[in-house]
């Protein structure tokens, strides 16, 4: 690892301890050179170690840049959280994948980029889901749909 102050090629880990709920390690290192101290965080690129099934049964490499976009696609109400917060919430998903059995297919991102949008904000996930075909629009029978029609609330019951 380079030095981050000075581009020295070689660098002395001095600490180093593995993330005990991800797949990460936390390395303090020191540069012999110029005698900063920085931290890295290392962690497995899902893109190197685990294949993309797809249905046509071609496999594909893992690409963080669409799974990044997608995410900010769900985020359209609020843009400047999906500026802060898509890497973040791709490389959690990203974590989440490398866990998983050899091989990785479409489903398996959509279900788990999906539950991790649930569990940071409800609307993006409904959004990324209604994206990405995991729910319908089928209303129940009997219910009658409101958006746009009449007033805002539906009509006591006549007897």
């Amino acid at each position: 690892m380079f030095c981050v102050n000075c581009f020295n090629p070689n660098t002395a880990v001095t600490n180093s301890r593995p993330n005990k709920k991800q797949p990460s390690v936390w390395r303090r290192r020191k540069c012999p050179k110029c005698g900063a101290i920085f931290t890295t965080y290392e962690r497995p690129s899902l893109a190197d170690n685990k294949a993309i099934q797809l249905s046509d049964g071609s496999q594909e490499v893992f690409n963080l840049g669409k799974l990044i976009i997608s995410i900010t696609k769900a985020f359209a109400h609020l843009p400047e959280e999906a500026a802060y917060n898509s890497l973040w919430l791709a490389q959690t998903v990203e974590d989440h994948l490398s866990t998983q059995r050899e091989v990785i297919t479409p489903g398996d991102i959509e279900a788990t980029t999906h539950d991790v949008l649930r569990h940071f904000d409800e609307l993006a996930a409904v959004q990324y889901a209604a994206q990405h075909h995991l729910i319908s629009s089928t209303r129940r029978r009997g219910r009658p749909s409101w958006r746009g029609h009449g007033p805002q609330t539906p009509p006591s019951p006549s007897r």
